[in-house]
């Protein structure tokens, strides 16, 4: 389980993809087996062609609400 503290408060955690959600949505199961839901961020948006179940990403949560998160980069 990879784990990074981020310098704004949310945490980087790896999780996979389980579903695709309306306007750009996912459920990722985190390593830690709990769901959120969350969105491709930013320039990582331009970067991924198509997320698709079982796609393995680095997951930001935030720190307001455990349950969303951002993605942040496809894993391989």
């Amino acid at each position: 389980m990879t784990e990074k503290d981020k310098g704004e408060g949310g945490r980087a955690v790896e999780g996979t993809v389980l579903e695709l959600l309306p306007q750009a949505g996912y459920i990722v199961e985190l390593s830690t087996r709990a769901q959120v839901r969350a969105h491709a961020a930013g320039a990582a948006k331009a970067n991924f062609s198509r997320l698709r179940p079982k796609d393995r990403v680095l997951v930001e949560l935030s720190p307001h609400d455990p349950t969303r998160g951002r993605i942040t980069k496809l894993l391989e």
